[in-house]
């Protein structure tokens, strides 16, 4: 008995002693890794299988990274090639501790039996590494001769803190909680783990994709861009995003399938892959020729005909690749064609999108956008439609203006929009206030605290006259200015306050208090007086003096996507001046219609959209939908509305007034039947 143990304390001295093997991790998986499967595959791991896995499995051996990212659908090998591929390297060549988090125990557990001691079982390398003590072998936990410690665990924070590691990896990572225990995201957490192993610490983290898309404007730029999503594409766009190239057997240039049905199509009934190169339908018979001559290219190289890779490899310490389910060596063609299809037949009898989402990450591997998001607006379409208008200056066509106000933490930002016959309109300005009328560009706006700051929209919006293009002598002031009263505690104070002081100043008329309201079914405007007695409204100071103008927001936003969808200027068409940045039109096109109302899924700046809302309340409020265009009142008649421009260069050229006449006759022409 003391022999045999004295043996082992030997042995285990030996293996410890042992320097590390020169050799690669895939080619330690493919002469020490056994695979014994009835019904399957049997016999010595063969990489030529799964090809597109020996890169990335080597990079365990690479110190210049220290993170594997790898994104795949189901049926690729990758979690075994990784994980399995990559213990039995540092089993055999290069020791270290191991941890392997699985999404929860059971998985832990199941992995457990059926890979990790199978694999031991039939590979008489790794099992006669292994500690000969059974204390040493459990579910859990594996101590080998060398000292070295396997152990399995799942998201949690006592699992994912303590013990320094040199090697860590995480396997459906998309399925755990985005923060673990409030404590930050399981990867950043395994990069604390390995921080004091300096170079030869690695973290890999694998899954099929899990969260959605939630940018339904984003549209990749290239094959390598990672959809906007938050899990392992994350990590992936870190890194040097590398795609899965293989060569067309027809035209033989090397292009990456499209993680979609459309990379298909039906010949007879046989389910081919078309070639993004030359069009040719490739037979399914063709795939594993195809994958044994895959490269990987990173973002920024190319890859010619005879294979060869061009570019330099981006700098950085992510190694991340994505593959997609077109290359997966164990699922046939057929197979996604059918799967989809029947997924896409669900959706359409039942409303549900969880097949088409199952199918669409876990068998084609890439991010699922949800349909609930609905068609978002092409920023770029609309940017097309700008005009060569004149900077902040009123065209022909415009009777009056009104101006909206939205208050944000540091700044007003404001929008001026000019209206015409049958409610045609026209951007005229767009800025922020930012400095503080009263501390001077030392202080940024404060409006949350300062009400001294309000005076800014006094005058800045209400008091700011923009000259007539048929006559820069003379300007428009807005009729009306309409302006967000809610936000950060302490601005519905201040934006009461404000309207009290406007009134003292006789510029009640000019100003339009408002607010969102949260009803589907409400009016699309409505008025209010906010009284201190009702609990929601006491730090309000409100009495019930102040008139509170209620949006229907999802209203006025349904007509703004209307309006912005006609082609031809007359009644509801909006114009925009070239002079606006494509900033302008992604704000414009943040928002898209759900059941639930108009939403910004992307959290993207929205501040035009909701700005063209609060000018189209100011519209309502003044009667816009009942004016009689042909006898406008004064305020919607230049002619009588507008004011002399102090500064005014008398050798500036003015546009002759014909051309704005002209135009109104025009669009008076133009008036559909009913308009008054």
């Amino acid at each position: 008995m003391l022999d045999q143990r004295l043996n082992d304390i030997l042995t285990g001295a030996a293996e410890i002693l042992r320097p590390p093997r020169r050799m690669r991790p895939s080619e330690a998986a493919g002469r020490y890794l056994r695979l014994e499967r009835p019904g399957a595959e049997s016999g010595p791991w063969n990489c030529e299988r799964t090809p597109y896995m020996i890169e990335p499995l080597d990079q365990w051996a690479n110190r210049s990274i220290d993170t594997i990212a790898f994104i795949g659908p189901a049926r690729t090998g990758k979690t075994f090639a990784l994980l399995v591929g990559g213990m039995t390297y540092f089993v055999t060549c290069d020791p270290g501790d191991f941890l392997i988090v699985h999404m929860a125990e059971n998985t832990a557990r199941k992995f457990s039996k059926d890979e990790l001691s199978r694999s031991h079982r039939h590979s008489p390398e790794l099992a006669a590494r292994l500690s000969p003590y059974a204390s040493d072998d459990n579910v859990f936990d594996k101590q080998y001769r060398n000292g070295m410690l396997l152990k399995l665990a799942w998201p949690s924070i006592n699992q994912l803190s303590g013990d320094t590691l040199r090697y860590v990896a995480f396997t459906d990572y998309d399925r755990y909680q985005e923060s673990i225990d409030g404590e930050g995201d399981a990867y950043s957490l395994g990069l604390k783990r390995i921080e004091t192993m300096m170079s030869s610490g690695r973290v890999c983290v694998e899954s099929s994709p899990g969260w959605p898309v939630n940018d339904p404007q984003w549209q990749p730029s290239n094959t390598h861009d990672a959809p906007p999503c938050k899990g392992i594409f994350s990590i992936y766009a870190r890194g040097t995003r590398k795609r899965w190239y293989w060569p067309c057997p027809e035209c033989r240039e090397y292009f990456t399938a499209a993680p979609s049905i459309d990379a298909f199509a039906l010949v007879g009934n046989e389910v081919r892959l078309v070639c993004e190169a030359c069009g040719f339908a490739i037979p399914p018979s063709k795939k594993q020729g195809m994958n044994r001559n895959g490269r990987w290219v990173a973002a920024g190289q190319t890859i010619d005909r005879d294979g060869t890779i061009g570019g330099e490899l981006p700098k950085t310490k992510v190694a991340s690749y994505w593959l997609t389910g077109p290359a997966a060596a164990y699922q046939s063609w057929e197979s996604l064609w059918r799967k989809y299809r029947a997924a896409e037949r669900d959706y359409e009898q039942t409303g549900s999108e969880e097949s088409l989402k199952s199918v669409t990450t876990g068998d084609f591997g890439t991010a699922y956008k949800p349909k609930k998001l609905g068609a978002a607006r092409d920023a770029r379409t609309l940017e097309t439609r700008a005009e060569p208008l004149g900077k902040r200056t009123v065209p022909a066509g415009v009777l009056f203006l009104t101006a909206a106000v939205d208050v944000q933490k540091n700044r007003f930002v404001v929008q001026v929009v000019g209206w015409g016959v049958g409610g045609e309109r026209w951007v005229i300005d767009r800025f922020n206030i930012k400095h503080s009328p009263i501390e001077g560009e030392s202080a940024p706006i404060a409006p949350a605290s300062r009400l001294e700051d309000w005076s800014a929209i006094t005058t800045d919006v209400i008091r700011k006259p923009y000259p007539l293009e048929w006559n820069p002598a003379r300007g428009l002031l807005p009729v009306l200015t309409a302006y967000d009263t809610a936000g950060l505690d302490g601005v519905t104070a201040r934006a009461y306050a404000y309207y009290r002081t406007l009134r003292k100043q006789g510029l009640g008329d000019k100003a339009m208090p408002i607010k969102g309201g949260n009803s589907l079914s409400a009016p699309r405007l409505h008025k209010s007086y906010p009284d201190s007695g009702n609990r929601s409204d006491r730090k309000a100071d409100a009495r019930g003096e102040i008139p509170v103008w209620i949006l229907n927001t999802t209203i006025l936003k349904d007509a703004l996507a209307g309006d912005l969808e006609r082609e031809t200027p007359g009644p509801g068409y909006i114009h925009f001046p070239d002079w606006l940045g494509s900033w302008f039109f992604d704000e414009l096109s943040a928002e898209v219609r759900t059941a639930k109302g108009w939403e910004n899924p992307a959290k993207r700046r929205n501040e035009a959209a909701d700005l063209m809302a609060y000018n189209a309340a100011a519209f309502l409020k003044l009667g816009g939908e009942t004016l009689n265009w042909a006898k406008p009142p004064a305020w919607a008649d230049p002619e009588r509305s507008a004011v002399a421009l102090d500064g005014y260069d008398p050798a500036a050229p003015a546009a002759p007034a014909k051309k704005r006449w002209d135009s109104l006759l025009k669009l008076n022409a133009n008036l559909p039947e009913g308009l008054p």
